[in-house]
């Protein structure tokens, strides 16, 4: 019996001595620390290394801090409003931010349709220091590790503030070995959005037939002159016979 309780102190013990590791290892990836994209590198306008202030959350998953629902459960109201069609979301000044999205894809020559495009990734990226997010002051500079294809183009669009949506200049996005690097005047709800870049070859159909459609009336010419020849070689024959005929008549 002493034996026994010797054993169960033991083990009473070691629960409490190790119960706050466990629980800290088991939080490592809680949202407070971030659970969107890995951040890979982040600087603010004086070329500062930020990295470790920069909080990515996903939409779909709690943060601990309030604001950082806040800001994405608003998101999620301008999306689900949309029907999770980028093109349909708002822009400042009133009207649909479609066009920024086509002249975003026109300056990477993805020969793609703004209609092409699909919500890949959306999350908050916020500027934490301890358990406040705060304002940033000038643009940031932030890499984000991605899943985005390759042979992708993508385009970068930022919740500026409830309801407002702004396309982030195509200038200002790098994709690059999985990476995205992407510069923002401000920090709150980010998304990439993805389509598959087209290539010329699959322009280029039109053109092809008309070719064809050029070659078939060359085709049609041909068969005249060759149709004017058989005339004229008959029409010599023809003589030919009667000039015979009447020199037998003769």
């Amino acid at each position: 019996m002493k034996l026994f309780r010797t054993v169960l102190a033991t083990i009473i013990t070691a629960t409490m001595l190790f119960a706050p590791v466990l629980a800290a290892d088991g939080d490592s990836n809680s949202p407070t620390q971030g659970d969107g994209p890995k951040v890979i590198a982040a600087t603010d306008a004086n070329g500062n290394d930020i990295k470790g202030e920069i909080v990515t959350t996903r939409m779909g998953t709690t943060s601990t801090n309030p604001k950082i629902n806040e800001y994405l459960a608003n998101a999620k109201k301008d999306l689900d409003a949309a029907a999770n069609d980028p093109t349909a979301l708002k822009k400042a000044g009133g009207g649909t931010i479609e066009a920024d999205l086509q002249k975003a894809l026109d300056d990477q020559k993805a020969n793609a349709s703004a209609k092409d495009l699909k919500i890949q990734e959306v999350f908050d990226a916020s500027y934490v220091e301890g358990d406040n997010v705060k304002p940033i002051n000038g643009p940031v500079t932030i890499t984000f590790e991605t899943t985005v294809p390759a042979d992708n183009a993508v385009v970068v669009i930022h919740n500026e503030e409830t309801g407002v949506w702004e396309v982030i200049d195509a200038s200002k996005v790098k994709v690059e070995n999985g990476k995205v690097t992407v510069t923002l005047d401000s920090l709150s709800p980010v998304a990439f959005l993805t389509t598959p870049k087209k290539t010329l070859d699959a322009t280029a159909t039109p053109t092809a037939k008309a070719d064809t459609t050029v070659k078939s009336a060359q085709t049609g010419e041909h068969v005249a002159i060759y149709v004017i020849i058989a005339a004229a070689a008959l029409a010599v024959a023809g003589g030919v016979c009667v000039k015979r005929a009447k020199g037998s008549t003769k």
